[in-house]
């Protein structure tokens, strides 16, 4: 078993404002790395149900579910991998006793990895750094990266694009990197692809990666930021779930979450009807046929 994701890299604040997510809502959130399920979760649901097929992903939303519940916010960011800390083993020690049989067993084998940071553990998380270390140093250097991230305004933004981020080996190597082969094979998995109509996946990303870079407010976008260095630098402004201020909240609130390792059409056979109110179901429909 691997994870897949070890972060969600879907923004939130669309999912939460089109949700609307209530004290009376009872909801169905897929677990993929938990990021999204605890933001919801901040709005304090009558219950949330994360739910996730791959075991692997299960095990990796109880470990950062358990870790809220052990430890203080310092500690618990230390440990994830959102800022530097050296004994992460042992914290692991502190919150082992709280996990189910299973997570036990996942994480028991997985130890290197929580040495590095969970956060930093997965499949895709693995093919940004790859980009990050060999592919993005061939094109701009840690001084341009910084000088793009360090821009105050669309208009510097899309200034800075034009005049010097969007050259030619950037264009050519984006186009190899995020294309479907390598997407396929170093990020996601290769089924994955298997009902996607596009012919130029990178040609697509391309576009979107321009829309990021230039229509888009870089100064809170973490998820370029970490993509680009690996890092998250100000956690204030970081997901949900890793701001210090919604921390508290998010302990108080843990009993409201289930875990659940299954297929989604399966748990839903098994529920009552209409006791499901609000879903989160990330992106799954990208696996499915049209039928």
């Amino acid at each position: 078993m691997k994870i897949h994701y070890a972060q969600c890299w879907e923004d939130p604040r669309p999912l939460e404002g089109a949700l609307e997510v209530t004290a009376g809502d009872d909801v169905i959130s897929i677990g993929s790395g938990g990021d999204n399920t605890f933001a919801l979760l901040l709005n304090q649901p009558h219950s949330l149900t994360a739910i996730d097929r791959d075991a692997a992903q299960i095990s990796l939303l109880e470990l950062k579910m358990r870790a809220i519940e052990r430890l203080d916010y310092d500690r618990f960011v230390g440990f994830v991998g959102a800022r530097p800390y050296r004994e992460r083993e042992r914290l692991y020690g502190l919150i082992r006793p709280s996990l189910s049989d299973g997570a036990k067993m996942f994480w028991d084998h997985n130890t290197a990895h929580l040495r590095k940071g969970i956060i930093h553990y997965g499949k895709f998380e693995t093919y940004f750094r790859i980009f990050r270390k060999f592919v993005l140093p061939l094109v701009h250097s840690r001084e341009t990266v910084q000088r793009l991230l360090a821009a105050s305004s669309l208009a510097e933004q899309r200034l800075f694009y034009s005049r010097v981020w969007n050259n030619g080996r950037w264009q050519r190597l984006f186009r190899i990197f995020f294309g479907k082969f390598l997407l396929g094979h170093l990020g996601r998995d290769p089924s994955y692809f298997r009902y996607v109509r596009l012919d130029k996946v990178a040609d697509v990303l391309h576009e979107r990666a321009r829309h990021a870079l230039t229509e888009i407010p870089i100064r809170d976008n973490y998820y370029l930021e970490y993509i680009l260095t690996g890092k998250n630098g100000h956690l204030e402004v970081a997901h949900p779930y890793l701001q210090p201020s919604n921390f508290p909240a998010l302990k108080n609130n843990l009993g409201r979450l289930n875990l659940v390792c299954a297929d989604l059409k399966t748990h839903l056979k098994s529920l009552p009807p209409e006791s499901v109110s609000k879903f989160n179901l990330s992106d799954i429909f990208e696996y499915l046929s049209d039928a």
